[in-house]
């Protein structure tokens, strides 16, 4: 099988899987949690692997239990809003304190993942390679886990299901648009030393796809779910030509990491594309992006 039905197929087939865990609550969408939680978990062993150096290395145990709890967290504050469900007396009043707090839980815990991680050094390890230790070990959490946390607190919103829909067919078509246009239409390098086969041909294509697909979305939405979606026209079209961007960054950071590290793929277990961070790397900047701006229009008066 060649590498482009490698990448359809595999595409597929977690394209169901996820909307298997979106769409369907089922108890206390607690499929959602334990999916959210495996990608975070393989995320970061594929990060730390990225940082592993002989002189220094992450503090895996503590990033993956951080990364864990920083996730939960999101999800009892995600849970306690939602309508459809009614979840235990105990859990509703968990979720009601971490969203009332004047405080960020996760940043909390940020910090004290830090502190930890800088007490481990100091008992456990020498002083060589210790700004690098504690940082991969820190770095490893907000890179995957709070973004991904923050897909909860988007799909929090009373348009959530649409926006989800909309950042991830952003995401992903600008990112097939883009390969697929550089295979055919490719001609003019963009002149990236992190990843030299891009063209220029190949973001337009993606850009590009990412603005007829949205339109293509806002129809079927409303021809299927019925009722109005939050954006217009224009605001849909200056979306798709921001995050499409955002995501060629979030594809290129990871392309960084992976330079630096002096491997090809995060890991092999998604054929066709390789690890999780190769298939996530765009979200990881788009989602958060796009729930800061749904959160500053909703501060800002305007229906979210």
């Amino acid at each position: 099988m060649g590498e482009t039905a490698k990448r359809i197929l595999s595409a597929i087939v977690l394209v169901a899987l996820f909307l298997v865990a979106f769409l369907y609550s089922g108890v206390y969408y607690l499929d959602l949690f334990f999916f959210g939680a495996l990608i975070i978990y393989l995320g970061q062993r594929e990060f730390y692997d990225f940082g592993h150096r002989e002189e220094s290395q992450a503090f895996r145990g503590s990033g993956y239990v951080f990364g864990f709890v920083i996730f939960l967290v999101y999800y009892l504050q995600f849970i306690g809003i939602q309508k459809n469900i009614a979840p235990p007396s105990w859990v509703l009043e968990i979720s009601n304190q971490l969203n009332s707090q004047s405080f960020s839980p996760v940043m909390a815990l940020v910090i004290v993942l830090t502190i930890l991680s800088f007490t481990l050094q100091i008992i456990k390890r020498p002083l060589d390679g210790a700004m690098m230790s504690v940082m991969t070990t820190v770095f490893g959490v907000l890179y995957v886990a709070v973004p991904i946390g923050h897909f909860l607190l988007l799909l929090s919103f009373p348009y959530g299901e649409y926006y989800i829909f909309l950042v991830c067919t952003i995401t992903f078509i600008s990112d097939a648009g883009a390969y697929f246009g550089g295979r055919w239409f490719g001609r003019n390098p963009a002149g990236l030393k992190i990843s030299p086969k891009k063209t220029w041909e190949g973001y337009i294509t993606g850009n590009i796809s990412a603005v007829i697909c949205v339109q293509i979305l806002n129809y079927l939405w409303v021809y299927f779910v019925g009722g109005e979606i939050p954006v217009g026209l224009i605001e849909s079209i200056a979306l798709s030509v921001v995050l499409s961007l955002v995501s060629v960054l979030g594809d290129l950071a990871e392309s960084a990491l992976k330079r630096d590290a002096k491997i090809k793929d995060s890991a092999s277990i998604i054929p066709g594309h390789g690890g999780v961070l190769d298939l996530a790397d765009a979200l990881l900047f788009t989602i958060p992006t796009i729930y800061f701006y749904f959160k500053i229009k909703g501060i800002l008066g305007y229906t979210v």
